[in-house]
């Protein structure tokens, strides 16, 4: 049924070529969103400069980029393919410039990425890392599943979607980093669990731009549960309280100097935190392009002093 609607959005005069003006493989490239695949990728980041078993060797750098390609690329790639195969007939309606309102068979490219990546997740996870990674892509293949598909789809409320998201992008990267190189410590597992709380606050400002469309889908985000007010409230309180958090963590185990550094980092996001509270719809984007970076930069400054 889904396809049948997208070919009768198609002009009259295009019915039947409108696959002609798209590659397939360009389509199931764009499915996996490799932009995305940038927040996983740094948490695995971190999970290595973390990892006192990780040096300088070729070995290590080549075995951190294979651990990325997993996590990013394969893993996220899945649940960005699943994602758009469950959200197809809703953002063909909405954005009709998008290949899901024009291709008829974007669904089926969708899935085929689904099934294909989710096969290659297992074997790279089961044939070249450690057991324990093996289960946590399987703990990330079946969340990404269940935050898009019914009858959970966790996306549908902002607490467990954001929630979700923010465990598969900053904790099981970065702890995957980490037991790569047989150097797992609960102090790095601590530290990776505060800052996804900073992750959950993070991804509550990418709503701002959707809360109406959002509204009339059903989806419960932060932003529609709380207005723009409430939600802009709670996403500080969650970026700030994990930072705080974090700093404190680091000076309770020693690390003062990094402990020092993140305060640095947090006070320095003060002044955009007022000035995004001016209009967070329109500038929700630029606050996460300059004030999220200290976030993000803190977060390898957390795994280098706690290595």
């Amino acid at each position: 049924m889904g396809v049948e609607l997208k070919q009768n959005r198609l002009p009259a005069n295009q019915t039947g070529t409108a696959t002609s003006t798209y590659n397939p493989w360009r389509i199931r490239l764009q499915l996996t969103k490799p932009l995305t695949w940038v927040g996983p990728a740094w948490s695995v980041a971190c999970g290595v400069v973390g990892a006192s078993g990780a040096d300088f060797s070729v070995h290590t750098f080549g075995y951190a980029l294979l651990l990325i390609v997993l996590i990013g690329p394969l893993v996220l790639g899945m649940g960005q393919s699943i994602n758009d195969y469950c959200d197809a007939d809703v953002d063909a309606i909405n954005e009709p410039d998008r290949p899901c309102a024009k291709v008829p068979e974007f669904k089926h490219l969708a899935m085929t990425n689904v099934y294909v990546l989710t096969l290659a997740s297992l074997i790279v996870a089961y044939t070249m890392f450690r057991i324990e990674i093996f289960w946590l892509v399987v703990f990330g293949l079946v969340t990404a599943y269940i935050y898009s598909a019914p009858p959970l789809r966790l996306k549908q409320n902002g607490w467990y979607g954001n929630t979700a998201c923010a465990i598969t992008y900053v904790t099981i990267p970065w702890i995957a980093g980490n037991l790569a190189f047989d150097s797992f410590t609960w102090q790095q597992a601590t530290v990776a669990s505060i800052y996804a709380i900073g992750s959950h606050g993070m991804m509550t400002f990418n709503d701002f731009k959707s809360v109406k469309g959002d509204t009339m889908a059903g989806l419960k985000s932060i932003v529609v549960q709380y207005g723009i007010d409430g939600g802009l409230k709670l996403a500080l309180a969650m970026l700030n309280t994990s930072q705080l958090l974090a700093a404190l963590f680091l000076a309770w185990q020693g690390r003062y100097v990094g402990a020092v550094i993140l305060i640095v980092f947090l006070l320095i996001q003060l002044p955009f935190q007022k000035k995004v509270k001016e209009d967070p719809v329109t500038k929700a984007p630029w606050y996460n392009a300059t004030a999220g970076s200290f976030f993000i930069l803190g977060m390898m400054v957390a795994a280098f002093y706690l290595k």
